[in-house]
This record gives structure tokens, C-alpha cells and sequence, in this order.
């Protein structure tokens, strides 16, 4: 979704890579964008799509980018017997697609994933690059949908690929593992929390625990107590949210002032409206409205990291199913065809 200014660097450089492997094809998953990626497909890429080399398939039903759903949609495509998800800013380097089917034929008991994040986040924009087999795609149910955002989707299937006993295969030649640097507002933008976030706040005064308190259209909030610097700090092991603290529910607002009921219904804070920018408690402790774009990106980045964890880490401990009502589902359009193609619940390869 909206990342047509990466796939015209990568997608194309990526085919010419590995056009020397014949049984390969490139399925890209329009995913209801809004840029020129239709257009653009259209009048540069129909020579690919016509030797067979490309497919192209278009959802307008999303709203929001949602990770996990997208890359089951697009796997679900896929005619092959090995799936490889590439995100649109990697590049595969020349070769891959031989190196991947020479790697399976060696051990078909496994699957295929980049170096674990190193220092100064290395290989952290390769990590969605995960090859696996259809039909073990399709036993673990794919990616779970549960998680929305950024982060963790891919791990959590890692790790569920590796609990039913296939083994891990590192990428470790790095020519394999290039993507497009970029900033971090492109890996949320246009997903669920971004498009549904109504306002943040940030506690003033110098204490120990900064509190944020997050609004959302749904009249959802979640109010978060980090320590001061987590959502400034670049290192890697601040790079996700650790709440000493966190409170869920919903709020209701009725003129200047705001309460936040916890999700048993029994109230947890009532603040009153100094202005559009501050919000002040009855104990007299303000909140200042966060209008930083930056800080609210950080803060975004970093939430859906946490939340994606706490899905991977529930998931792990409990060794939990996923997907029960199915996966990937939605209406497509291949090739720019205006016959519809329904992808329902789906339990077996093949059947859509």
C-alpha cells in the first residue's frame, strides 16, 4: 500500500536478477493503494506480465494497511511450491530465486530467514524475507492476522515454523540482503493505528515515569508508564516499549471534560480541557496534547512493536492456533480484470 516510490527501484532490478531460474513467478499484491502503482504497473510492466513472469492482483477493499492479512492474501496467490515474502523496499539480489530452490532441494525441512537484527539494527530492514513451503504455509495458517501493525508478524511465524519441528536456514550471504534505507514513519504509515489514532498526550512535570495517555476514534485509550527517555531513544533495546504500567478502556468525553473508564466499566481518571492542548486531572497533574509529527511516530513505531510482541509472546507460551476463521481472505482482481476472484475461509493448500 503506497509504496510504489520503492517498487519502481526494486521490482523490476529484482526480475532481471532472476530471470535466470525459470520456474519463478512474481506475484504483487496492489493492496488497495492509493499512489500510481496501478498506472504504473499498466503502462511499464505488462511486458512481464504477459511472458508470465509477473502476476498482478488488486484489493480495494482495505482501509488501512494490515501486515499480516496482506502477506497471507498475497502467499494465498502464489502458484508455487515455495513462498517468499519480499518486502517492496528489499532487493532479492541476482540469483535468489535459484539459491532459494537449490537450498530446499538440499533439506526440504525447512525454511528460509535473514541473520537475526545485529548491532546498530543491521539486517533490521530485511527481516520480512521469509521463505517457506506452501503446504507448511498453510498447516500453521499462515502469519496471524491479530497482529495489525509493525513488528513481530514475521517472528511469531518463524517461531511456530520452528515448533512444528522444521528448522531454521539463515540467508547469509549478504548480497541476498539489501533493502532501501529509509525512515521509520513509512513502516506504520498507513496502517490500522495510524489512520485510527484521535490524539496523544504526554504527563509535564519531572518524575520518574512519564505517562501517555492515547486516544483512538473508536473511543478506545490505553494510557502507557515508561520511563522518561523510551520514546526518544534510538537503541535497539529501546526500540520497543517497556511499560512499568498499562491501562486499557474506553473514554467518554462530555464537553471539557475527559473520563477513562477501565474495561470493567469502573472509572480510572477524570481530566478537564485546559484549552485544546493540555489536559488537567483532578489531582492538578497535566498532560500536554503531543504535536510533535516525529514523537508521535516514535511513539506509534514503538506501540505497535509492543503490541505485536505481547500477540508473538502469548502465542509462544500457550503454543496457540491462529486464524481460526480463516486467512487472507478478501476480493481480488488479477491482472487488471474486472472478474472478480473471492478468496474465502480456507483450511488446505489450493482451495480458495
Amino acid at each position: 500500500m503506497n509504496r510504489t516510490v520503492h517498487l519502481k527501484q526494486t521490482l523490476e532490478r529484482n526480475i532481471l536478477d532472476n530471470t535466470g531460474y525459470g520456474n519463478l513467478e512474481f506475484v504483487l499484491l496492489d493492496y488497495n493503494s492509493r499512489d500510481d502503482l496501478y498506472e504504473w504497473v499498466q503502462s511499464e510492466l505488462q511486458h512481464y506480465i504477459d511472458a508470465g513472469l509477473l502476476v498482478y492482483y488488486r484489493t480495494t477493499e482495505p482501509p488501512f494497511f494490515h501486515m499480516s492479512h496482506s502477506k497471507n492474501m498475497a502467499f494465498r496467490l502464489a502458484a508455487g511450491d515455495i513462498l517468499c515474502s519480499i518486502d517492496a523496499d528489499n532487493y532479492t539480489g541476482s540469483g535468489f530465486a535459484e539459491y532459494i530452490n537449490d537450498t530446499f532441494n538440499t533439506d526440504s525441512d525447512i525454511f528460509m530467514m535473514p541473520p537475526r537484527v545485529g548491532v546498530n539494527k543491521k539486517w533490521w530492514d530485511v527481516q520480512g524475507r521469509v521463505c517457506v513451503k506452501k503446504e507448511d504455509f498453510y498447516t500453521l495458517r499462515g502469519y496471524d492476522e491479530k497482529v495489525m501493525d509493525y513488528g513481530y508478524e514475521d517472528k511469531d511465524f518463524k517461531t511456530r515454523l520452528e515448533a512444528h519441528g522444521h528448522k531454521r536456514k539463515i540467508i547469509g550471504d549478504p548480497v541476498f540482503l539489501n533493502a532501501i534505507k529509509h525512515d521509520d514513519s513509512l513502516r506504520i504509515a498507513d496502517g490500522f493505528s495510524s489512520k485510527n489514532t484521535k490524539d496523544l498526550f504526554i504527563s509535564g512535570g519531572d518524575t520518574p515515569l512519564t505517562q501517555i495517555i492515547y486516544l483512538q476514534e473508536n473511543n478506545a485509550f490505553e494510557i502507557f508508564y515508561v520511563t522518561g527517555d523510551s520514546l526518544i531513544s534510538e537503541k535497539l533495546s529501546d526500540c520497543i516499549l517497556q511499560p512499568k504500567k498499562r491501562y486499557t478502556g474506553y473514554f467518554r468525553q462530555d464537553g471539557d471534560k475527559l473520563r477513562l473508564y477501565k474495561e470493567n466499566g469502573i472509572l480510572l481518571l477524570t481530566l478537564q480541557y485546559k484549552g485544546k492542548d493540555q489536559l488537567v486531572t483532578d489531582e492538578h497533574q497535566d498532560f500536554n496534547r503531543v504535536t510533535s509529527d516525529l514523537l508521535k511516530e516514535n511513539f506509534l513505531l514503538k506501540r505497535a512493536i509492543y503490541v505485536g510482541k505481547k500477540i508473538f509472546s502469548d502465542n509462544k507460551a500457550k503454543g496457540n492456533g491462529v486464524n481460526d476463521r480463516g486467512f487472507g481472505q478478501g476480493t481480488v482482481y488479477r491482472n487488471f480484470s474486472e472478474q472478480p476472484i473471492l478468496l474465502g475461509e480456507t483450511l488446505t493448500a489450493g482451495r480458495v
